[in-house]
């Protein structure tokens, strides 16, 4: 009976260990992805993308944080507070930030509505055509301009 509790015991801590290992590699790259890298030539990468000595630190740091227990939240949260919203790599979605998620999609509707008018002006100021329904008659080249376009072609026959 013992062995049997054993055997059990083990059998449930075994997939435990390397579950573990890819569950904190991804909470890792969820705060590389996260925070921009505190370089101080301000790089403007963000995290995950920069590697200069700065980022290096700041990974070690956040791995520290998170074998202490924290929650990505907490440790991101962390960061606001040393180092204020800049350090995220995408404005939060509430108060005057919002403005930056909303702003594009509201300019690429104006945008668009203003070229449909645009296309819907020009396709109105079609040519009237010609009394008996036929399509009116191209327009005429002044006579100038069509005897040098003869003497032209002429030419290019010869």
């Amino acid at each position: 009976m013992r062995r049997f509790l054993v055997v059990i015991l083990l059998a449930l801590l075994i997939p435990a260990g390397p579950v573990a290992a890819p569950q904190a590699a991804s909470r890792m790259d969820d705060l590389e992805n996260a925070l921009m890298c505190l370089c101080k030539d301000e790089c403007g990468k963000v995290l995950v993308n920069c590697t200069c000595d700065t980022a290096k630190e700041t990974r070690r740091d956040l791995k520290t944080k998170l074998e202490s227990g924290l929650s990505v939240q907490q440790i991101i949260q962390l960061y606001v507070d040393q180092h204020g919203e800049t350090v995220l790599s995408a404005p939060t979605k509430s108060g005057f930030n919002l403005s930056a998620w909303v702003t594009p999609f509201l300019a690429l509707v104006i945008g668009g509505l203003g070229v449909r008018q645009v296309i819907r002006s020009w396709t109105r100021r079609a040519p009237a055509s010609s009394p008996a329904g036929e399509p009116p008659s191209p327009p005429t080249a002044p006579a100038a301009h069509s005897s040098r376009v003869q003497r032209e072609l002429d030419r290019l026959e010869d």
